[in-house]
Parts: structure tokens; sequence; C-alpha cells
């Protein structure tokens, strides 16, 4: 189906005060045509203007798109709540196999590859369910919410790979994210990822593999998930391996977190890259998960535990599971040290609290952690940080003290990351319960039981 550039393709209110809608706009519910895939397929492009296809607007609540398939660079914005788009393709060719660009009608509107995405770009957009879409090439961002989106659901979308999921041969077994400028059609562009801004929004079971856009080499690859605001849930999403199982990675960092009273737990990284910037390598901002900043004030919060991260062993890749950014977070937080082990039998594992950080003035930061959740995950013996699996939890006492039962035995080439969560307030600097730490800079060793840098 065409859309003439001229058209107006809007779902709008009667009157000011009508925000009513309840419009279904369904491709399966045509005769004929394929079961796999969108029936209908929207050229919202027809003319292959540079200027890109005209999106459509949504502004009324209680509509539902799906089973459509879009290209041409049009996007669904929001500007209401309680609509449902799904199951929907964006920037895919018709057969799924892989990006369809917005425009060729010049070198420059090709950069901007399928255009696309969902957007939901003010305080109206609330309560949206955004679910089982499939996206690749979005210039912008996939799913974008901003300026106050609340309460929204993103689920289970598939963003960056054909319409299997799968990054196809020969990218699949690590994208190459080559820091060109134009469009080049032998690299795989999976777009940018997805940008949460509102609060109490939640962001699960997705899977963002092969993310990677045309840039100059001082522009920022693009970041697979950026959280910021008040109460959102981040949870058993998977960045870097497909469908498949092949581990393609993405482009970009893996989470960039800001704000406070974040959930970020039972996620898997896999093969990010290291920070803004290749001189990034080596410090904080080397990290698959960074947090940039939190919201100002005692007693906030930011949770970032069970997550798997693993890298290819490349000099690319990060070198850390979880970071803070500096100055945005306090050097009493990007100091503070977990838990330390201090016994491994069997699957028998005692700790204590970590030692205390000493800075140069000298400073001096406790690391004391009275009846902290510890949390415990296997790590192999290449130097980098990462957490393979996760392996128990205990809770320390008074004294800082704990055991744990792991969920199986350490191998001959592995040992364990200790993170540390605060389970009140003021336990680590100002920040209230629920504060995790960074993973443990040592590696804990079944062999000695010594920690290893």
């Amino acid at each position: 189906m065409q859309i003439d550039e001229s058209y107006e393709w809007e779902l709008k209110r009667r009157y000011i005060t009508d925000v009513s809608g309840q419009v279904t706009i369904d491709g399966n519910t045509q005769p004929g045509g394929r079961a796999n895939a969108p029936k209908i397929m929207v050229n919202t492009n027809r003319d292959n203007l540079p200027t890109f296809g005209v999106s459509l607007e949504v502004r009324t609540s209680n509509n539902v798109i799906r089973n459509l398939g879009f290209i041409g660079g049009g996007q669904i914005i929001l500007y209401e709540g309680n609509n449902l788009v799904e199951n929907n393709w964006m920037g895919l060719k018709a057969n799924g196999s892989g990006l369809s660009l917005a425009s060729t009608a010049s070198t420059q509107a090709a950069r901007s590859l399928a255009r696309g995405g969902i957007i939901l770009p003010n305080e109206d957009s609330d309560n949206n369910i955004i679910r089982g879409n499939r996206i690749i090439g979005a210039f912008e961002r996939a799913i974008r919410i901003t300026s106050g989106g609340d309460n929204n659901l993103i689920e289970a979308n598939y963003i960056g790979m054909d319409s299997q999921g799968h990054v196809p041969a020969p990218h699949d077994t690590g994208v190459n994210c080559a820091r060109e400028l134009d469009y080049n059609a032998s690299l795989w562009y999976g777009g940018r990822g997805i940008q949460v801004t509102g609060d109490n929004n939640t962001v699960t079971n997705n899977r963002l593999v092969g993310l990677h856009v045309p840039q100059s080499t001082n522009d920022t690859p693009p970041i697979t998930m950026e959280i910021a605001g008040v109460g959102n849930t981040v949870t058993l999403n998977v960045i870097g391996r497909d469908l498949a199982g092949k581990d393609a990675g993405v482009c970009g960092q893996g989470m960039l977190l800001q704000g406070t009273e974040l959930l970020v737990e039972n996620n898997l990284i896999v093969h990010t890259r290291n920070g803004f910037d290749p001189g990034d390598d080596g410090t904080d901002f080397d990290s698959a998960i960074l947090t940039q900043s939190f919201a100002a004030g005692s007693g906030r919060w930011i949770t970032v535990r069970k997550n798997m991260v693993i890298d290819a062993g490349a000099a690319t890749h990060p070198d850390h599971v979880y970071r803070f950014a500096s100055p945005g977070v306090p050097v009493e937080l990007r100091k503070f040290n977990p838990a330390k082990v201090s016994g491994i039998n069997g699957t028998s594992v005692t700790g204590t609290q970590g030692d205390d950080a000493v800075l140069p003035g000298p400073t001096t930061i406790s690391a004391a952690c009275p009846n902290c959740r510890i949390y415990l995950y296997a790590d192999d013996l290449d130097g980098r940080i990462e957490a393979k699996e996760f392996l128990s939890e205990a809770t320390a006492d008074a004294s800082g003290n704990w055991t744990a039962t792991l969920s199986r035995s350490l191998t001959a080439d592995e040992g364990l990351r200790t993170q540390s969560m605060a389970m009140a307030n003021g336990v680590i600097h100002f920040y209230g319960a629920g504060t995790t730490s960074k993973l443990s800079d040592y590696l804990y060793t079944k062999r000695n039981y010594s920690p290893l840098r």
C-alpha cells in the first residue's frame, strides 16, 4: 500500500476534549495473503523523497495498531495513552531478510537508514503497550519514551535483526562496527535501541542485536538501552545474542542508567563495546552497564543485579560489568568495595565485608555493609570483569559476615565475583536500601581462596 506524501495520516480528535479513539488497524483482518508475516506493507515514501515518509500520528487513546509492515521512513507516534502497538515490522524488506532504506534519493538520505521507530513524545503518552514489533535501521531510536511518558510496557520486541530474529552470516559472529559516515551496503545496520525517560515504565523480554549506524569517528556508537526517570524496571532482556544463539553483539554500550528507583536484573548482555569512545578503554566508562548519575538527595537507589555479562575476549569489548560515571556519581559509591570471599569448600562459600578503599589525601571509604545482600557470579580467568553466570546470594550479618551455597561447583578455570546491595538507607554513602555496588575487582578462585586481579 502506497501512502502519498501529501496524505495526512492521523488518528485525531474530532474536538479538543475527545481522546476516545478506539480504532483498530489490523493487517490480519484482510483475507488471503501470508500467515507468518504482515499481509500489508505500507510504503510511507512512495516518491523516494530524501525527507522520508509520512508518519502515523495517533492523537487519541485506546487504539490498536497491529500486523502491518512499515517502510519508507515513517514512524508511529503516540501522543496519547492506552494504545496497543504490536506485531508490526518497521524498516524490514517485504520478505523480512534485512534493511529497507527509507530513501535512496541521496547519500545523505541513505545515512538515515530505515529511520522509523515507535515514539512516545509527551507527558500524555502513558499506559501504552509496545509489544512484539520487529524494528531495524531506526536512526533516532527504535522505541523512545520522552518528556514524561509513564506506566508504559515495552515487551518482546526484536530490534536490529531480520524478521526471524537473526543477524545473518557473515555478520552473525560479530557485527563490523566500522565508523563510516556514509551508508555501506556491505555492513549490517541494526540501527539504534530503546530510550526511556518517563517514570514507572517496564522494559522486558526484548532482544536487541546488531545495533550499528553510520557515524563519524567522533560520534558515540548507539547505546542499546538508555534508561532514566523514576521507578523504571528493566528485566529479562537479551542484548547481543540473536535467536539462533549467535553472539553478533552490538556496537555501543549495553545500558546507560540515570535517575532513581531503577530495577535492572536478570538481563543477558553479550559483546557490547567499550564505552563512548576508544579512549575510554580501561576507565569506569569501559563498562557494559554504566550508571551516569543518580537523582539528587539521600535515600535514592538503583538496583543492578543478577545480570549475565559476557564479552568476546576482544580489545574492543568492555573490562567491567557495572561501573559508575564521574562526576555524576559520588566517589563514595564509585569506590565502594563489595564483599570479599574468605573460603570456598565445594559449593559452600564464606565471606566478610570488603576492604576499605584508601584514596589520595588520604581519604578512606568504608566498605562496612551490615546486613547487606551478597550476590555471587562465576567468571573465567581472562582478567576481564564478567558475570558469566549468577550462582548464589546470601545475607550478611550485622558485622558483614556471610555464608552462601553455590548452585554448582566452580571449575578449575573459574572464580567468583561478588556484589553487595544495601538493605537499609545510609549503608552505602547516603543512598537508600536497594543500592548495589560494582562487581568486585578481585576474582576469588577455588584453588587458593585468594583474590586474583
